[in-house]
């Protein structure tokens, strides 16, 4: 019986292999084939026959790439914007959806203010060495320290202290010292 549901996994994987090689080259089409081989390897996949089981994985491939995009945008909305002259407004849907809103509805002393503070930024990273700019670039963009230390050739370890170094005088900056 076993060795029956490991021939039907393997023949539904050939057969999404094969969609996956003559399927069109959208990215959302090769994400759920992708999806799908992962489901796929799963012990608890299980079906007497090939063309149901392949089916079942390509359904259950597009409800998690959905589902995947949805927490992922739900929790997009609650990161900080690259720019800090935006914000959000956030509010709840009657369903407790998440719905945020770009306001671009900058008054000129917001725009002084953060443009000051950015530049107060620029210049304290100028500081920290040649790694310093690179390294307020990644911060802002959200980018891992992995890929901020690779474009400035450093360790990560060096970025990580330039980040915590950074972070520490962005909070002088911002929080008033009693």
């Amino acid at each position: 019986m076993k060795l029956q549901l490991c021939h039907v996994r393997i023949d539904a994987m050939c057969r999404l292999y094969e969609m996956y090689e003559h399927g069109p080259r959208t990215t959302a089409f090769m994400d759920q084939i992708d999806t799908a081989l992962n489901l796929a390897l799963g012990e608890k996949r299980a079906a007497d026959n090939p063309n149901f089981l392949c089916r079942s994985l390509l359904r259950d491939a597009r409800r998690t790439n959905r589902r995947s995009r949805d927490n992922s945008r739900a929790a997009a909305a609650g990161r900080p914007l690259a720019d800090a002259r935006h914000r959000r407004l956030v509010s709840y849907a009657s369903d407790g959806a998440v719905n945020a809103e770009l306001v671009s509805y900058i008054t000129p002393e917001e725009s002084v203010l953060a443009d000051e503070i950015i530049q107060e930024l620029n210049d304290y990273a100028l500081t920290l060495g040649a790694h310093g700019t690179e390294c307020l670039r990644g911060l802002i963009q959200g980018e891992p320290a992995a890929v901020t230390a690779e474009r400035a050739g450093v360790s990560v370890a060096t970025i990580d202290r330039a980040r915590r170094s950074l972070r520490e005088f962005t909070e002088k900056l911002i929080v008033p010292q009693s």
